[in-house]
């Protein structure tokens, strides 16, 4: 028989991981300053029967009073790879996020979480989508200057049109 103890230590999935992870993101932005236009949660699909908007980034945010747009596609991992965070090797994900903020004419952000949990990270980082160049990879150093404290909530800076 398997214990809760046990039941709890299983590793849960990586689309629930995922899911998890959005959830806690979005509870870092405020609802006063926010409005969370749409959120295109983390599922496993039958990838004969995706839909259509499955690979665009995972929420799409307004701030102030409905002007300034911009989108966020959160990742969480346990750790860096010798010091590398790895995008999914299968598909083109950083490209198609950077046609989709070409075609709304809004910023894209990546969020990524490292170690802890999904709902509670022990690191996380805010990268604007153009400051990332490669397709495949991202080192660790190369994230520094984008580094916040994972428990902050979040704040748009509209000169800027940079996401802290």
């Amino acid at each position: 028989m398997i214990t809760p103890l046990e039941t709890a230590k299983k590793k849960i999935g990586s689309f629930e991981k995922g899911k998890q992870f959005e959830e806690y993101v979005i509870k870092l932005f405020n609802e006063q300053n926010f409005k969370l236009k749409d959120w295109r949660k983390s599922e496993q699909f039958d990838y004969n029967a995706l839909p259509k908007n499955h690979s665009d980034p995972d929420l799409e945010l307004i701030f102030g009073r409905g002007q300034y747009k911009f989108a966020v596609e959160c990742k969480w991992r346990q750790e860096f790879n010798d010091g590398i965070f790895w995008w999914d090797k299968k598909s083109k994900s950083l490209e198609i996020y950077k046609k989709y903020s070409g075609e709304n004419n809004i910023p894209v952000f990546i969020v990524i979480g490292i170690g802890g949990n999904p709902s509670s990270p022990e690191k996380m980082y805010v990268t604007p989508l153009e400051r990332i160049r490669s397709t495949t990879e991202i080192c660790e150093s190369d994230l520094i200057p984008y580094r916040r404290k994972p428990t902050h909530k979040f704040y748009y800076d509209i000169r800027q049109m940079r996401l802290f």
